[in-house]
């Protein structure tokens, strides 16, 4: 009889018992002792994706809405290499992910056997951690490894800093059990305690010194999840005399916040030289905004704070001067009440005339815009503003990358919807969009719409390849027949070779993949169309659905060369 091997049913039962409860899994048969194991727990979700670079990014879209590790199970060989994309998004991200790869033992590696690659370690730097488990588990030595390792593997997910852990796992033959297995009653598991990282009073003294001698304070918050605590504290900081820039993934977005941000940033030295900061404080990861990244690199603030749980001196503006091992949210709402009373009224005098400033150059920001979609109405960034306008309260907008994400960035996000926001900023690939979309959708009954251009959904479209589509899902494509951000970089617009070898120019349409994966279709072929689509689109109950519109990339170039001419006249 072909007995269930008792290390791989533990490990289903400790990842039950510490939480981690939804997997994506991909048929294989080296893999299939693992497979069984998690599908046939109670406690357990499993979802079955064929394409691993496709599953890896659905459980990237899972475990960002879910605030909490997910799984992934694959067979030996190249298929483990299919999810290196997700994970290093993931790591980038700081999205807890639990990887696992099934394994041939190692006495077979270089030996021609089939489906059998070097494994140890597969994604390098891209991982927190690697741990690989024992092929024999039959003594009580091996089985007390595999207990503590799996139970140290998900700690590492979370803590310090979230991110994936790959559990590469040898397994010998026979591969399927002949009779039901059982998970163990009860089990130890190892859990890591809540941290809350305080500052010192003497740190605060210090920290309080720089902010009240500087006149001129700049907040700007990256890619981050979304935490209402934060937001609050956010809010409340314009009676603090400092200048707020969300980043549209931030999901930092507050009436204080200065909007159009991106665009203010598109004007002439002289004009930027006057929104130059004495201290900039940062929080969360990447900034989509190219316009700050020169502004901040050009003029370097005195001093330059980093909120992060971590010590790894990461320094994309050049000015990095402390790191401040602490929670945004924390930070926030103790600088709050250390400045509040006189030392708050003293801080709005010495830096009014700064925010001031930015506030102005908002205004004629807007204006700017304004001017640009009502000369070019049928420009993609006319249709983002038209999907922003339209996009229900309380729902999550997951965007592409490439134009999609910039256009969204220009625009600024209203706070008032109460949305989230998502785009795979950590590495800002094209792979993955689509797949990560419906990972989102699944975890959540709220709507979820995702905004991606042809390209990006052409490359991914695998990532519909499901059973069920989770009813939720809305896709909305900007077709315009190839990569047409390449119009706009300088130096890639003026080539012979720009619409074949760089745009990849073709004439699809998204039709077919609707129909072939059970989605709703409409195209269209103007923004004012687009518009009048949008609330039907959006309605509950529609069912998941794709809504296509086509777009001369011509068009987007010379919008963004308008408005980029605008906003260097702006005074």
């Amino acid at each position: 009889m072909n007995e269930f091997k008792p290390g791989v049913v533990e490990i289903a039962e400790i990842c039950a018992r510490k939480h981690v409860k939804h997997f994506v899994l991909s048929p294989g048969s080296r893999s299939a002792p693992l497979t069984l194991a998690f599908l046939r727990h109670p406690e357990l979700s499993c979802r079955m994706v064929v394409d691993e670079r496709a599953a890896g990014f659905v459980a990237l879209g899972l475990a960002q809405q879910l605030a909490e590790p997910v799984g992934l199970v694959c067979t030996s060989g190249t298929a483990a290499l299919n999810y290196a994309p997700a994970v290093t998004e993931a790591f980038y991200q700081e999205v807890p992910l639990l990887v696992f790869t099934a394994d041939r033992p190692p006495e077979w590696i270089d030996q021609n056997d089939g489906q059998t690659i070097h494994q140890h370690n597969l994604y390098g730097d891209h991982c927190r951690a690697f741990i690989d488990l024992p092929v024999d588990d039959s003594h009580p030595d091996a089985r007390w490894q595999i207990q503590r390792s799996i139970s140290e593997a998900i700690n590492l997910t979370r803590w310090p800093v979230s991110g994936p852990v790959h559990i590469n796992v040898p397994l010998r033959e026979p591969l399927y059990p002949e009779s039901k297995f059982v998970y163990p009653e009860r089990h130890r598991v190892v859990s890591v305690a809540p941290v809350r990282t305080e500052l010192a009073g003497e740190t605060w003294n210090q920290l309080l010194e720089v902010w009240r001698r500087s006149k001129k304070r700049l907040i700007v918050a990256g890619l981050h999840r979304p935490d209402p605590e934060l937001a609050h504290h956010l809010g409340s900081f314009a009676h603090l005399g400092a200048v707020l820039l969300a980043d549209v993934t931030s999901n930092c977005h507050v009436p204080q916040e200065i909007h159009k941000f991106d665009a203010i940033l598109g004007a002439s030295p002289s004009v930027l030289q006057e929104l130059a900061p004495d201290l900039l404080v940062t929080l969360g990861g990447p900034v989509v905004s190219k316009n700050l990244k020169l502004f901040l690199r050009k003029f370097k603030p005195q001093a330059h704070w980093q909120l992060q749980p971590h010590a790894r001196c990461i320094d994309p503006f050049q000015s990095l001067t402390q790191i401040i091992p602490t929670s945004p949210a924390y930070f926030f709402s103790e600088l709050s009440r250390r400045l509040s009373g006189e030392v708050e009224k003293a801080q709005v005098a010495e830096s009014e005339a700064y925010i001031a400033g930015w506030q102005a150059l908002a205004s004629r920001a807007e204006k700017v815009l304004s001017t640009v979609l009502n000369e070019f109405p049928d420009c993609e960034l006319s249709a983002m503003e038209r999907i922003l306008r339209h996009l229900p309260a309380g729902s999550n907008l997951q965007l592409g990358n490439s134009s999609i994400v910039r256009w969204a960035n220009l625009l600024g996000f209203p706070d008032a919807q109460n949305c989230t926001v998502n785009s795979n900023r950590g590495t800002s690939g094209i792979d993955g969009t689509v797949s990560t979309a419906v990972g989102a959708a699944l975890a959540t009954a709220r709507l979820t719409t995702l905004v991606v251009g042809d390209l990006a959904f052409f490359y991914d479209r695998n990532g519909l390849w499901q059973k069920d589509l989770p009813p939720n899902l809305r896709i909305v494509i900007f077709n315009n027949r190839g990569g047409a951000i390449f119009r706009i970089l300088d130096g890639a617009k003026d080539l012979p070779e720009l619409a074949e070898y760089f745009e990849v120019e073709h004439d699809l349409t998204a039709r077919r993949t609707a129909e072939d994966y059970g989605l709703g279709y409409e195209s269209c072929d103007s923004v004012a169309e687009l518009a009048q689509r949008l609330p039907d689109f959006f309605a509950e109950g529609k069912g998941p659905a794709i809504l296509e519109l086509k777009i001369e990339k011509e068009m987007n170039a010379r919008s963004f060369f308008r408005l980029k001419s605008l906003m260097r006249e702006i005074r």
